[in-house]
């Protein structure tokens, strides 16, 4: 069986504007919300009995400043040794003048064997082993004297050897 009546109104039977009920502020009055019970805490943001101040108003609080005292309590040990200042490592060879910069020497601790040592040793390691080859890369290339930063990437084990901005040479480690 088919329903004969229609689930939605035609255009024409729509009701007239004056059968429509009237807009909410004019039927409908807003209800009294109940008083929060005494046993729930209050979650209001602005609540100053639930927050401190700072965070009440929205203020982060700073940290509180390091004294001298503060500073001589730091660990010194094994690991402190490791903390070094952060300059460049620089070796004459061959009439260059190599520069390993600190990310550079930060590079080095990916390799194996840089387990405990410090920057600078790993970057002394590095230039007693491949000075020579460094510089044998530049030979044909570069007038002496020149110096080159020496860009080390540990992944593809390479050196990329910079004079200026310019790559000059790249050697396999």
């Amino acid at each position: 069986m088919v329903d004969e009546e229609e689930p939605f109104p035609l255009p024409s039977e729509t009701p007239a504007a004056d059968t429509l009920p009237a807009p909410f502020e004019e039927t409908d009055t807003p209800a009294k919300a109940s008083p929060p019970s005494e046993s729930a805490p209050s979650t209001e943001i602005g609540d100053a009995a639930a927050a401190p101040p700072e965070i009440a108003l929205g203020v982060n609080p700073e940290p509180p400043a390091r004294t001298e005292a503060d500073r001589r309590r730091l660990p010194r040990g094994p690991r402190s040794e490791l903390l070094e200042t952060r300059e460049p490592l620089w070796r004459e060879s061959g009439g260059y003048r190599l520069r390993l910069d600190p990310p550079d020497l930060a590079r080095l601790r990916e390799l194996p064997g840089s387990k405990g040592k410090t920057d600078r040793e790993l970057g002394e390691t590095f230039f007693d082993g491949y000075a020579a080859r460094l510089t044998a890369a530049l030979e044909e290339d570069v007038a002496r004297p020149a110096e080159v930063r020496v860009v080390v990437d540990p992944y593809s084990r390479q050196a990329f050897l910079a004079v200026g901005r310019t790559i000059r040479g790249i050697v396999s480690f």
